[in-house]
């Protein structure tokens, strides 16, 4: 019994090792971030896929002042142009290799971004402040497309293009507004049907804010790990695009 007792003490000292060796690994890994996702392409949208304002309402929180700075609307898989389906669809072994297996597809959404006010800027009104997205965990990625033409004046998504080579930070964790001076800002800029296939929870990132006069209209659409348990089965919606 003596003898037992002791072996069970040595293999329980040894998953404490372990246990402290996995967790040390695991915390070495959040602060030098996850591995950053970031592909430019392009979607040959119709014509009328266009942000339509009698589907929005507002969305973020409200300014000071009272006022929403932004408005959304969310659009299911069957409603999206099969153009975007098909773009999906060629990332899918990209996705399964960020994820490690199967995924789902959530909801995706099209939204209008307008100009903040100067006094607000530094208020997380619409995300425009550097953020990592934690929906569940850090595992998840976006397709962005802008609706139409971007230029620095509209607004454009931007993130963190050196964030694999920097270590987490808590200023982006908390969401306060702080500037981040060594970061490579890179800017989502170009013509209608420019996308970014992009890791919304490994990489720092945020909305620009538009000049005043201006907006940006942005179609995106998330994905998640299986086990999250958001969305559809990117299986089962591509078997009835074959099917269709």
């Amino acid at each position: 019994m003596k003898k037992q007792i002791v072996e069970s003490l040595g293999t329980f000292r040894l998953f404490l090792v372990e246990l402290r060796r996995r967790l040390a690994y695991a915390g070495a890994m959040f602060r030098m971030r996850f591995i950053q996702l970031a592909v430019n392409t392009h979607v040959a949208l119709p014509d009328d896929f266009v942000f339509d304002e009698k589907k929005a309402a507002s969305r973020g929180r409200k300014a000071p002042d009272g006022k929403h700075y932004s408005a959304a609307y969310e659009l299911e898989w069957d409603a999206l142009p099969l153009a975007i389906q098909r773009e999906i669809r060629k990332f899918d072994s990209v996705i399964r290799l960020y994820f490690g297996g199967d995924y789902l597809i959530h909801t995706a959404n099209v939204w209008r971004n307008v100009g903040i006010p100067d006094q607000y800027r530094e208020l997380d009104i619409y995300s425009q402040v550097w953020h990592y997205d934690h929906v569940v965990d850090y595992r998840n990625i976006q397709l962005f497309v802008l609706l139409s033409d971007t230029t620095e004046h509209h607004g454009p998504f931007e993130y963190v293009g050196n964030a694999s080579e920097t270590e987490a930070s808590s200023d982006v964790v908390a969401r306060n507004g702080a500037e981040l001076p060594d970061a490579e800002v890179v800017r989502l800029v170009g013509k209608r049907g420019d996308g970014l296939l992009f890791s919304t929870g490994s990489t720092p990132h945020r909305a620009g804010i538009p000049l005043h006069g201006n907006h940006r209209d942005m179609f995106s659409i998330a994905f998640f790990p299986a086990y999250t348990g958001l969305g559809a089965s990117a299986k089962a919606l591509f078997a009835e695009m074959k099917s269709a």
